[in-house]
């Protein structure tokens, strides 16, 4: 097939970045693609048209492609405004306004739309929707490490800190350090300068150490340092972050918000916190610090059911939606 790409033109290392560059990377392999550079682009013959991610699509771009159109959308954000603490909370409120006009003037342009995990699948009301369960990726670089040279270390990874939940891990973490006092949490990601100065002041006085964006090679040899994933999001889709930590032999500790219940197995593969319980975040945080029985089992676990989503599973299934969808033909 004649593939034409419409992605982020600027490389982000983590979410929607990691799915972009192995998308590319495996559909090169099997047809003809081509990222969308300029609106010359558009009147080249295609088969179909892919833009990997809903907020990068521009409704003038979308009104102008003559094949069929497929998008994938990562978040369900600009369903309704979810309010939680944060610096800029006016600004994200009128940002979700903003994106649902944007959002939906764009539908009637879109012929199929892309969703990863049940729960972000059934907000969402494209009359023609498909669900690519979960995300494809290589983990071929991610380097682990055995339990006896691992750091009594706690990883954060990903931007937008306040929404990810730092407020909310840097209070459990005082409690962590009453039952492990050399535990540190390191951050990596990258944010405003308000937000990252938040940040820091609620860190005062912790052993935490930021980190504003690290490439992706160094990021999977990273992972392996630490002995726990911790991310208490107020609002997630599908963390492809506590995939990469699980593969690096890290067990993921996580809220119950959103999609992240399908991608961690309470118990069984890491464990779900409801978002208020700072005591149970600090208990499940110090069993895995600890007890390397249990994070090795998490681990084992977990890996048997992230290793199923392969890039080639992945791959199979956007080849059937584009056949499905050009079969259909443009709206």
């Amino acid at each position: 097939m004649r593939v034409l790409i419409i992605a982020n033109q600027r490389e982000s290392l983590t979410g929607g970045g990691t799915y972009q560059s192995n998308v590319l990377r495996e559909l090169r392999r099997r047809h003809e693609v081509k990222v969308y550079e300029s609106e010359a682009d558009l009147d080249e013959e295609w088969d179909i048209a892919h833009c990997l991610n809903l907020k990068h699509l521009s409704p003038k771009v979308a009104a102008k492609v003559r094949c069929p159109l497929v998008v994938d959308s990562h978040d369900y954000y600009w369903v309704r405004y979810y309010h939680f603490f944060c610096p800029d909370f006016p600004v994200r409120f009128l940002l979700q306004k903003y994106r649902a006009f944007k959002y939906r003037r764009l539908y009637p342009f879109v012929d199929g739309m892309i969703l990863h995990g049940r729960y972000v699948y059934d907000l969402y009301d494209h009359p023609n929707k498909y669900l690519n369960f979960y995300y494809g990726l290589d983990y071929s670089e991610i380097q682990t490490r055995p339990w006896e040279e691992k750091e009594n270390l706690i990883l954060f990874v990903g931007g937008d800190f306040f929404r990810k939940g730092i407020h909310r891990l840097l209070r459990a973490l005082p409690k962590v350090l009453e039952k492990v006092p050399d535990a540190k949490l390191m951050v990596i990601g990258n944010d405003y300068w308000y937000v990252k100065l938040l940040a820091r002041f609620l860190a005062r006085g912790l052993p935490v150490r930021f980190i504003y964006g690290m490439p992706r090679d160094e990021l999977y040899k990273t992972y392996g340092r630490a002995k726990v994933f911790v991310m208490p999001s107020e609002i997630e889709a599908i963390p492809l972050v506590s995939s990469e930590a699980t593969m690096a032999g890290v067990p993921p500790v996580l809220s119950d918000a959103g999609g992240n219940s399908e991608i961690v197995i309470d118990g069984e593969t890491g464990f779900i916190v409801p978002l208020d319980d700072y005591d149970l975040q600090a208990d499940r945080i110090v069993t895995c610090l600890t007890d390397r029985e249990v994070s090795e089992r998490l681990v084992t676990r977990g890996r048997e059911f992230i290793g199923q989503f392969t890039t080639g599973r992945m791959i199979s299934r956007l080849e059937d939606i584009y056949l499905d969808v050009i079969r259909k033909g443009k709206r």
